[in-house]
């Protein structure tokens, strides 16, 4: 596992994600989560998958543009919970719908800065609305080619996020 700190999110990510092709995709979203989820956290070593394996439930975003991909959390250990409360401030822990909004809003945050700091390198993408998906209609829905998982742990509660190229 390594450490995020301020300090090493661009030397993790070299480190790490620089053959995955999103490399400034997961910089901005590793980056975001460490401004703004106020629990300390760690990543594993990523991974990738070919087709359907990997895809389960969680919340997804598609990318669409000059590339199209869908960015996801999955829920490993509560970490879709800790997500939401590290962002929030907030101990809603049971609370399916505090949970829901406030992940969904990260996930639009992190996604809505980076396209509009894409654009500013005339990279042209856009977002669409955010989908929380049970496993069967998460393989319905999402068509991936490959899935590069990155397990994040949020202070000890683990998670995965996935960037799904389509």
């Amino acid at each position: 596992m390594y450490t995020l700190d301020k300090n090493n999110v661009r030397e993790v990510v070299e480190t790490c994600a620089a053959d995955s092709g999103y490399e400034m995709h997961i910089l901005y979203a590793l980056r975001f989560m460490v401004d703004n989820v106020h629990t300390p956290l760690e990543i594993g070593e990523p991974y990738t998958t070919d087709g359907k394996d990997g895809i389960s439930s969680g919340l997804y975003q598609k990318i669409t543009g000059d590339r199209s991909y869908y960015i996801g959390f999955i829920d490993l250990k509560e970490g879709l919970a800790a997500i939401a409360r590290g962002f929030a401030g907030d101990e809603f822990e049971d609370d399916r719908d505090f949970i829901r909004d406030a992940t969904g809003e990260f996930i639009n945050r992190i996604n809505g800065e980076f396209v509009i700091a894409s654009s500013k390198s005339d990279i042209s993408l856009d977002i669409e609305p955010q989908l929380f998906l049970e496993e069967d209609d998460a393989m319905k829905v999402i068509r991936p080619k490959k899935i590069y998982h990155i397990p994040v742990s949020f202070g000890g509660f683990e998670a995965e996020m996935l960037i799904v190229s389509i």
